[in-house]
């Protein structure tokens, strides 16, 4: 095999691949459109979920979001289109939210899940990493008891795929949680889950990868792809420079799509559209991070700070702020947690970025059928920054024709 790859994306998925690939004695070129820096992988919750292994395709979701399409300040929204993508997605979607989907994808889901968390704790014993690595578990907050039915059914789930987890009362929440004042009826605690900051995660990568000789083109938007037969050959950018490929991995997420119909390869993909606000230098904030469960909102200390965030919205890539939205998330910290007041000053300050989602909840992760010297790995949809590490490794693995991590036939029904 050549040992040459060029990986078209430097999200946490893209630069994890670069890293195995690397180390493995690959020469790598990663090619971004922006400057990295504001990319959908550094601004999200910075959540490592083993404790997250329902996919997102599964039964009662359609419901709910249709009970939330009408709620201007709800966590989600599909902007009105009469698009064929959008459509298929939506009918894909519907067929996936099966109990049987689910039951097949949690042992898998978890087994993903935990070995990223553990790729994570590697990465923050090396010199050259100090992200804010912290082991210490993920509460899941409710207030009414309708929500804690819901929670303790996924928690018996937990139980029974040997997921660590605890069911506290409001009291018990306080002595867990004793940063700050909690007015909840209660919560689930997993003990397991982890946490980092993304921002810093993803600068330390850069950096080490371009020491160990990676070259990382920034601001570099791939306009066309040449082929022929099986071969991928060469892609231009938009100023026409022309880099001839041997291997070639897509990671650039939610875009994938729109990029991969250049070679006439169809992927289901929508863009999860989310938020996030961080507190610089937070006082009064929780020590564990936290999933405000009826608002889905996200609450992770990170270092000094504080990060909030949430939405669902398949937007279209839409670049505006919807601002009700925003205030949903802001006006939700309150009610859980009574000393948390925060409110929007400048919209300029809110974080977007667009989550891939496949209909199925479960990514492309892989060989591209028709080419001989293709791959793909996006639709992590908002389990990207999790699950960065394992998916580094296994397209590693992948494009190495080495026996995988973890068996990948599950994706066969993406």
């Amino acid at each position: 095999m050549s040992k040459h790859v060029h990986i078209i994306g430097a999200g946490i998925i893209g630069l994890c691949s670069a890293w195995y690939l690397r180390e493995e004695g690959f020469e790598v070129t990663v090619i971004d459109g922006g400057d990295i820096n504001n990319s959908t992988s550094t601004g999200n919750a910075g959540m490592i979920v083993p404790s997250h292994f329902v996919p997102l395709a599964a039964p009662g979701v359609i419901a709910q979001g249709l009970r939330w399409m009408f709620n201007p300040k709800s966590p989600f929204y599909i902007r009105p289109r009469m698009h064929p993508d959008l459509l298929q997605w939506l009918w894909q979607f519907y067929r996936s939210c099966t109990p049987q989907h689910v039951q097949n994808s949690m042992h898998w889901l978890r087994d993903y899940n935990i070995l990223s968390r553990d790729l994570y704790g590697a990465f923050a014993q090396k010199k050259s990493f100090d992200f804010c690595f912290e082991k210490k578990g993920l509460l899941m907050l409710y207030k009414t008891k309708q929500q804690q039915a819901e929670e303790w059914k996924h928690a018996e789930k937990a139980i029974k795929l040997k997921v660590p987890v605890e069911i506290l009362n409001s009291d018990q929440i306080k002595q867990v949680e004793s940063s700050i004042q909690t007015d909840v009826l209660g919560g689930v605690y997993y003990p397991e889950d982890a946490h980092l900051y993304p921002n810093l995660f993803i600068q330390q990568m850069c950096q080490a990868l371009e020491t160990k000789g990676v070259q990382i083109l920034r601001n570099t938007q791939i306009e066309s792809i040449q082929y022929s037969g099986q071969k991928i050959e060469a892609i231009l950018d938009q100023n026409q420079q022309k880099y001839t490929v041997q291997n070639i991995l897509f990671c650039t997420g939610s875009w994938t799509a729109r990029l991969l119909k250049k070679i006439k390869h169809n992927v289901l993909l929508q863009d999860g559209k989310g938020y996030s606000l961080t507190l610089k230098n937070q006082a009064v904030r929780p020590k564990i991070p936290t999933i405000l469960c009826e608002s889905k909102v996200a609450v992770t200390p990170m270092g000094n700070d504080l990060r909030i965030g949430g939405t669902l919205e398949l937007s279209n890539h839409s670049t505006q702020i919807n601002k009700k939205r925003v205030q949903g998330i802001t006006e939700s910290l309150s009610k859980y947690y009574p000393e948390l007041q925060v409110e929007v000053d400048n919209y300029e300050k809110v974080w977007q970025g667009y989550r891939p989602c496949t209909p199925t909840g479960l990514p492309y992760l892989g060989k591209i059928p028709q080419y001989n010297n293709a791959y793909i790995a996006t639709g992590h949809g908002m389990m990207g920054m999790s699950l960065g590490p394992a998916t580094g490794l296994l397209m590693k693995e992948v494009i190495c024709q080495e026996k995988t991590s973890l068996d990948l036939d599950i994706l066969s029904q993406n």
